[in-house]
């Protein structure tokens, strides 16, 4: 009827395109459901591999998103500091004088504002007969010009007009007044101030590396911590924003020497780094900014193309195996007019509809997996469908697996002439080998540096977890003071050797693995004048040494008779030789430092005070009992009992404090917690690409059995056995991986060097890393094409000869 009403020419216009569309989808669905292993294990290939990589690509887009909701985040800055030490080597940070943050708004032109912070804080705040111990910082109320934390309550030019004001989060001020309005309601904080609520910020965004749900005034910190005015003293964070259009390289340059022009013993040299890239680019070697978590980043990005290529690569292997079922088909479309580009089109269309059906079920896989993966990442990951960067990265996608693996089969299928096919004389040009051959290759060489990667990240985790630090984290309880403990000290410790299950009670400024206290002060006979060494530091009391059962070579321990240590020092191995001394004259030995001029009175053997990419670095316990926020209490036989009791003891001398309570070894596991995360996903994605690439084997043995089905029966009818038959049909695909082999195992023992190479204690590389994955890899195959080679094997020739 309509073509009836429209010009012939108009109507060819419009309805050829639309009856070719029509004809295009008939014809591709009728061959996906003509040959449903074919569609089947494309688009099962297609849709896990997708699944896959949106998986990545929403974890890679939450990393990249972190710290980009600031409005100025092209100008907003931490100041960092290169430590550089006499032997010549630098040390990057973010601790800074108290005082920078002044100097610089005064002296250079390009800042706009700074900002002093405290390291994370927790406090109890407390109103009326709810009390809940939270975290947040001291801090400047310029924090709240210079970020886009929001003022939704209170006082918006001025959030913390006072020392008596403080700043909260909608969700603790939620917490405790629920719909009432905060603003004026006085909290009584740490039991030592009362504060007023002058200003509520909105909850803060996911990605943000600055968490918090208070805000204290800055100069609470500085009228408790005079000693931090000192120009020598690191003990806060500094931020800056610049102004529009300032020269971040000037301002640098300005920066540069602003804390040794104020302290001529010194070291350090600050400079600004965009705080938006922080996150991802945290490593420094050298001063100079090398990566960081950038790299995982990049690396599952890799990962993510790598899995859509392998399935990609199903879908071209399966596409030319077939090609003889298809080429009648193009015979007869050539034939009768059909031109090359609309046969393009067409074997492309089938390719991007494959690619669209395996979407929708990828997504589906997403939808149902997403809550096990945020599990497994620690994120709260939710797909924004509106987001236009999110639906687009999808399309890309799909489109990106839709094209790679029609490309070639679809070049290839339609370069059939048609008097050959429709002769039957091409069968022999039809077969695609020599591509499918290294196509496989291709596929195996990815998923054995895959499975030889995921298994030496594995290792290094297993490493970290069980390797022996130098003491025993095992059973170590960990609370942090409050004002009640720490004032009666003695009493709650002597409470606590009371319970039975409790071996040992000590006190500690930091943690034995992960100590950031540092100093250059030391000062030992014969050291040079010019020499400036970076020493740890141990904060701790008489029984802290034993309670971590470290190993004292040399010397003593404290004791506490009447403080008699009070100017007496402990060091380390790597501490001994840096100071040029030996065990035979250590003991005894003159140092001068914070608690004034002592001796040294103890050698402990190393241990593994920092990360272990890191070198042990030279260490001093310091006998200031009085200095440190944690106990560390030993505990034995039933920990539920002894937690149980532990908290009514604290309960006694801190009633209103929560019993928050952790253990050293739950710490430790959780300073690598990055590592165990990236080993879970690279173990998860090497399935993935195995599954996918045996996948694919499966359905390319299963036509060659198919394709060799006539020369099976001749070989039966001459005598050949099954097994005879079987090794045929594998020799040739095990003949691929033995080339896989060749190559992905040197690219793997690179990689895997590499990556051990980022820690200074690491696993041990074994052969048996490379050997067990290749016999695997293998068998995998064997089995894969064995089963459908002994299928065929086992036919009766009658069927397959009966044609002839």
């Amino acid at each position: 009827m309509l073509k009836s009403l429209l010009p012939e020419r108009l109507s060819t216009h419009f309805l050829n395109p639309i009856c070719m569309l029509k004809n295009y989808l008939k014809t591709s669905f009728r061959n996906l459901l003509r040959y449903k292993s074919y569609t089947f294990i494309n688009v099962f290939g297609l849709t896990i591999g997708m699944a896959t990589s949106i998986f990545i690509f929403l974890w890679a887009a939450d990393e990249m998103s972190y710290d980009q909701f600031h409005a100025k985040r092209d100008r907003i800055y931490r100041v960092m500091s290169n430590f550089k030490y006499s032997n010549g080597t630098i040390e990057t940070g973010w601790a800074t004088p108290l005082k920078l943050a002044d100097v610089m708004q005064a002296q250079v032109p390009e800042i706009d504002q700074t900002m002093r912070m405290s390291w994370d804080t927790g406090m109890l705040f407390k109103y009326g007969d709810k009390s809940l111990d939270e975290s947040g910082f001291y801090a400047d109320s310029t924090i709240f010009s210079i970020f886009s934390f929001p003022i939704v309550k209170g006082n918006r030019e001025n959030p913390l007009p006072d020392i008596k004001s403080v700043a909260v989060s909608e969700k603790l001020a939620h917490k405790f007044f629920g719909d009432e309005d905060p603003i004026g309601k006085v909290f009584r904080v740490n039991q030592q101030y009362d504060l007023t609520v002058t200003a509520v910020f909105a909850d803060i965004p996911q990605p943000s590396s600055l968490r918090f749900d208070y805000i204290l005034p800055y100069q609470i910190w500085v009228n408790e911590n005079k000693s931090a005015e000192n120009w020598g003293n690191n003990g806060m964070q500094t931020f800056a924003s610049l102004k529009s259009g300032a020269d971040l390289e000037a301002a640098n340059t300005k920066i540069k020497n602003l804390v040794t022009d104020n302290c001529k013993d010194c070291i350090n040299n600050p400079f600004l780094f965009p705080y938006r890239k922080l996150r991802l680019y945290h490593d420094f070697e050298n001063g100079v900014s090398v990566g960081g978590r950038i790299e995982y980043v990049l690396a599952f990005s890799g990962v993510a193309i790598i899995i859509l290529i392998i399935a990609c690569i199903n879908f071209m292997n399966l596409a030319t195996a077939r090609s003889a079922t298809r080429s009648r088909e193009v015979g007869v479309r050539k034939a009768i007019g059909a031109q090359r580009s609309s046969l393009i089109v067409q074997f492309i269309g089938e390719s991007l509809l494959l690619s669209f059906i395996a979407l929708l079920l990828a997504l589906t896989i997403v939808e149902v997996m997403l809550p096990f993966f945020n599990a497994l990442t620690n994120k709260s990951i939710r797909p924004d469908f509106t987001d236009p960067l999110f639906v687009s990265g999808f399309l890309i996608i799909t489109l990106f697996s839709g094209v790679l693996a029609g490309s070639y089969p679809a070049l290839f299928l339609s370069s059939f002439k048609p008097a050959t096919v429709l002769k039957g004389n091409a069968q022999s040009s039809l077969t695609g080998g020599g591509l499918r051959r290294t196509l496989v290759v291709a596929q195996f060489i990815a998923s054995i540096v895959l499975v030889v990667g995921s298994i030496v990240v594995y290792n290094q985790i297993t490493f970290i977890r069980n390797k022996h630090l130098g003491f025993d984290k095992e059973n170590v309880v960990m609370l942090i003071k409050h004002d009640g403990t720490s004032k009666n000290y003695a009493a709650f410790k002597n409470d606590l050797l009371q319970l039975q299950g409790i071996k040992s009670v000590s006190v500690s400024g930091q943690n034995p693995f992960a100590i950031n206290n540092t100093t250059t002060d030391p000062v030992w006979p014969g050291k040079p004048s010019d020499e400036i060494v970076s020493f740890k530091v141990i904060t701790c009391d008489q029984d802290f040494i034993p309670t971590m059962g470290m190993e004292v070579v040399a010397g003593r321990n404290f004791v506490d008779m009447n403080k008699q240590d009070t100017a007496n020092y402990i060091i380390n191995e790597k501490a001994m030789a840096v100071m040029g001394l030996d065990r035979d004259n250590v003991i005894g030995t003159d140092l001068d430092m914070w608690n004034g001029k002592g001796k040294i009175i103890g050698l402990i053997h190393d241990f593994n005070n920092g990360n272990l990419k890191e070198n042990i670095m030279p260490l001093v316990f310091v006998y200031q009992p009085e200095n440190t926020w944690r106990f560390f209490i030993k505990i034995e036989g039933d920990a539920k009992a002894a937690l149980a009791s532990i908290e009514k003891i604290q309960h006694k001398y801190d009633p209103d404090y929560p019993f928050a309570y952790s253990f050293l070894n739950e710490e430790y596991d959780q300073e690598y917690r990055n590592e165990d995360m990236i080993g879970k996903l690279s173990l998860s994605f090497t399935l993935v690409a195995i599954m996918i690439s045996c996948l694919g084997l499966f359905g390319l043995a299963s036509f060659t059995a198919e394709r060799r089905m006539k020369e099976i029966g001749v070989r039966k009818v001459l005598g050949a056995s099954v097994i005879n038959l079987i090794y045929l049909l594998c020799s040739d695909f095990t003949k691929l991986i033995l080339l896989a082999l060749l190559v992905a195992l040197p690219a793997a023992w690179y990689l895997a060097n590499e990556y051990l190479g980022g820690y200074t204690f690491h696993a041990e590389l074994s052969v048996w890393i490379f050997i067990l994955p290749s016999i695997g890899i293998l068998l995998i195959t064997l089995l894969t094409v064995g089963y459908q080679s002994a299928r065929a094997a086992m036919n009766n020739p009658v069927n397959s000869l009966r044609s002839e």
